[in-house]
Order: structure tokens, then sequence, then C-alpha cells
């Protein structure tokens, strides 16, 4: 055979050499190549957080928290207080809220504050400044979807809510409540408060987070209700949509509550959510409990009607 034929030959068998293990090669490549891509789709498809869950009586739990390493910083100094702008994580985002801190407390205990609808943290200001002249500290915190700070739709818009639970994501009303129970891990890193001392106040829309936020945190002292009372919402024979109504209910979790307080403020002529019904949810809720009861048309606002009622309240359950 001539030295050109052998030369031949062996490139020959070189190239069906290339071509054998070439095939096992590519084929571990493909299905790299194809996990990475899968594993980036899921990445990029993922909510920040899908922690929650529902039991069996369609009642929201979180499998586990958040770390909390929230910033602040003093924005006001007053004689008799200091206000820090606060902000956390929680379902991805940054919350943010307004802590109030008594100049003549040591350790004072802490009031989680949540306004109503569309009502800020810096609008809320007289709801705080009252409990700072009572020696409580206050955190009140932003809403979602309340013209403030904190990012996200509407928690009153239970539509949106819904069409993300129907797909495994995070209503906006889970994220609502989710903001509180960080707001009470943010508290218990502070060694200038007692954070084994919390309560949480909801001002209309936000005293039905108050109530589910306290059910599901036992360390809650207390939850404290001004002008609010049940969604009100029909069952619609639809499995999904009745689950998620159920879940958002306040009603849902009374049965939680003890021996964590509930005490409602109402007024006899309140425009926006009817007396009855706060009484219905009242009466529906276990022992320990109280009911106070004004005339005038007053809805989800400080009040110096009231203001007397809360703290002698505040004082029996937080000292």
């Amino acid at each position: 055979m001539s030295k050109n034929s052998k030369s031949r030959a062996r490139k020959g068998q070189k190239k069906k050499g290339l071509q054998w293990w070439a095939i096992p090669v590519a084929l571990l490549t493909f299905i790299i190549i194809l996990s990475l891509t899968y594993l980036a789709f899921q990445s990029a498809h993922q909510t920040p957080l899908t922690l929650w869950k529902l039991d069996n009586e369609s009642r929201l739990a979180f499998e586990q928290r958040e770390p909390v390493s929230g910033v602040s910083s003093v924005i006001e100094t007053a004689d008799n207080y200091t206000v820090e702008k606060v902000v956390y994580k929680s379902f991805g985002d940054n919350v943010y809220g307004l802590l109030r801190i008594p100049k003549n407390v040591t350790n004072p205990p802490v009031v989680i504050v949540l306004p109503g609808a569309r009502v800020t943290k810096e609008a809320d200001a007289p709801t705080a400044k009252a409990l700072a002249s009572w020696g409580y500290a206050s955190l009140t915190l932003d809403e979602r979807g309340n013209n403030g700070e904190t990012p996200g739709s509407s928690a009153m818009d239970l539509n949106s809510g819904y069409q993300a639970f129907t797909v495994n994501g995070n209503p906006v009303q889970y994220a609502q409540v989710f903001d509180v129970l960080q707001g009470y891990e943010y508290l218990k890193t502070r060694s200038d408060l007692n954070g084994s001392n919390v309560a949480v106040l909801g001002e209309s829309m936000g005293g039905r987070f108050a109530i589910v936020s306290a059910a599901l945190e036992p360390g809650m002292k207390g939850v404290f209700v001004v002008s609010s009372g049940p969604y009100g919402l029909e069952k619609t024979g639809n499995p999904a949509a009745d689950e998620y109504v159920s879940s958002v209910e306040p009603a849902t979790y009374l049965s939680m509550l003890p021996q964590r307080k509930l005490v409602m403020f109402h007024f006899t002529d309140d425009p926006v959510i009817p007396v009855a019904q706060g009484k219905a949810l009242y009466e529906a809720a276990g022992e320990p409990k109280a009911w106070y009861e004004y005339n005038g048309t007053v809805h989800g606002v400080y009040s110096d009607i009231y203001a007397e009622d809360l703290r002698a309240e505040l004082k029996a359950v937080l000292g």
C-alpha cells in the first residue's frame, strides 16, 4: 500500500472515530442545554415567593418567612417622639412604613397600624401621634395599592386577586397579610422596642388584614379594629372561587384568634361599612372580645370620640 493510501486510511479511521464519540457528547451537551433552559424558564416565571398554602378550612398559612433585614432612617424629631422611615422586604417587594417612637418610654410596646383603603402612612399620622402620646410606638404601613410607596395593585380589587389565585400566583390580599407578618418580624430585631409586646390596629380595609394577620401570628397580643367588617361576598358554587373568597374573609380566621383579644369600634351611621356588618363579625368571634359603638358618621379614621376607650383597651392588652 502506498504512503498516500495509508494516510487516507488513517484519516478515514480518525473520521469514523470522531463520529462515534461525538454522538454521546452532543447528546450530553443537548441535555445540559435543555436543563439550563428549563431552569432559566422556571426562574423567569416564578413569583418572588410562593410560600402560601390553604388548609382544609381555606385558611391562609405561610410555610416560612423571609429573613428580615430592614433599614431605617430618622426623618422627624419632635419633643415627644421621633419618626423613622422603615423599608423591608416582603414577597420580593419593598414595604414602606413609618415608625414613631415615644421619647419618654424605654422599650415601648408597639402597635402595627394598617390604614384604610387609599390612606397613606403619612395621612394616618393622627393615629400614630395619639399612640405615641400614650407611650406606644407604632409602625404604620403603606398598604399595597393605597397610593403610597409600597407597590402592588389595590387590595380592594378582589378580581385580580382571584386571577392570581387561579394560576398559583400571589394575590395582593395574601401579600398584604405577609407584609404585616414581616413587619412584626422586623420589630423583633429592634433592641429599642419591646418586640415581644406587639398588637395590630386596622382601620376599615386595614381592619380585615389586622384580624387575619393576628390570627396567623400567635405572638400578637391583640387586634384592634376601627370601622371594619366582612367583605360580605356570596358563595358562587365555583369551588375555586369559593375557596379564594373564604381565604380572604376575616370571619374565616376568628376561631384562630383566642387568646388574643379582639376589640372593635364602630359608628352607628358609618357611610361605608354599616354598623350591622361590623357587629355581625364581632358576634361571630369568641372571647376575649369587646365592642364599642358610638353615634356619628366617622369611618376608618382616628377620632377623639373613641380615644379613651382605645387607650384603656391598649393598656389592658399591652400594659
